[in-house]
């Protein structure tokens, strides 16, 4: 098993409700909602995006929001929102990110030395970067199909 990293998009109400503390996040079916499971490559893209493992630099620290000012009580690790607003700059700064863009931002000898989930030194880092990427690409259209419909996100590791 492992630590997994899942997805929730919500509209703007259920977020605005959630941030306030007026609506638990145990009070959703996450089964309601558009929902995206990246398995365990969450960290390592944080960590190619941002170059951080926790609080990475807005824009792009909302697509992995491991964001200590939008952190929720939930299971063991916690959850975080991004409200709509976020969610669109996110969009705006990873639509353009090709997979050769990606490649450059890839520091395999940092994921290790820092020991980023789920890397291990003797990982195949071109077999890695492609599981990493394949998770992004689903992330990217997940959260351009959020911005069409003006939601917001949740996101929570299992």
């Amino acid at each position: 098993m492992g630590m997994t990293g899942n997805y929730i998009a919500v509209d703007s109400e259920t977020i605005v409700k959630i941030a306030s503390g007026e609506l638990q996040l145990e009070e959703l079916d996450p089964a309601e909602y558009p929902s995206l499971d990246i398995d365990k490559s969450w960290q390592a893209i944080l960590y190619t995006l941002c170059g951080e493992v926790f609080n990475g630099e807005p824009p792009l620290g909302y697509v992995v929001p491991l964001l200590e000012d939008q952190t929720l009580d939930f299971l063991d690790y916690g959850a975080f929102y991004v409200k709509p607003e976020q969610v669109a700059a996110a969009v705006a700064a990873i639509s353009g990110i090709s997979e050769p863009d990606m490649r450059q931002l890839y520091n395999f000898e940092g994921m290790v030395s820092e020991a980023i989930y789920p890397v291990l030194e003797d990982e195949d880092r071109d077999e890695f970067f492609s599981y990493m990427f394949a998770h992004f690409a689903d992330l990217r259209s997940f959260y351009e199909t959020a911005v069409t419909g003006n939601q917001g996100i949740i996101f929570w590791i299992s």
